[in-house]
């Protein structure tokens, strides 16, 4: 086979993998309506301690609003499709999004009064018409 004809046969398989592996990441990973708002959180299950302020301050913000339903998933470590896709470098993170739009995000280590604050803070904002 002709050296040139190897070189561009190989550049091909790199383009196309390339391009491959971007559309993969182009669409919301999360299986969640793109009109409803959802909080996520990204979890490292080997560092459970350091995210329980969260929970406790989604729970205390669900028994505030418990006439809504509101969305909770929880994204763990493993989960590389999602993690890349959101662009989460730091365990806990929790953000707040609605399809593509993002409303909110805090990373790391928080006291449960600072996470609720950003969270009430949101959602009363989205109740104000």
């Amino acid at each position: 086979m002709d050296k040139y004809f190897m070189v561009f046969l190989i550049s091909s398989m790199f383009i196309l993998t390339a391009c491959v592996s971007v559309a993969s990441t182009e669409e919301n990973p999360l299986n969640h309506p793109d009109d409803e708002m959802v909080t996520v959180l990204f979890s490292d299950s080997t560092s459970m301690q350091d995210e329980h302020t969260y929970y406790d301050a989604f729970l205390t913000l669900q028994q505030h609003f418990e006439d809504e339903m509101l969305s909770f998933i929880i994204v763990d470590l493993n989960e590389r499709d999602v993690i890349k896709y959101f662009e989460i470098n730091e365990f806990p993170t929790m953000i707040v999004v609605t399809g593509e739009n993002e409303h909110l995000r805090m990373e790391g280590v928080l006291t449960e009064e600072e996470i609720l604050q950003e969270l009430f803070d949101l959602f009363l904002e989205e109740e104000t018409p």
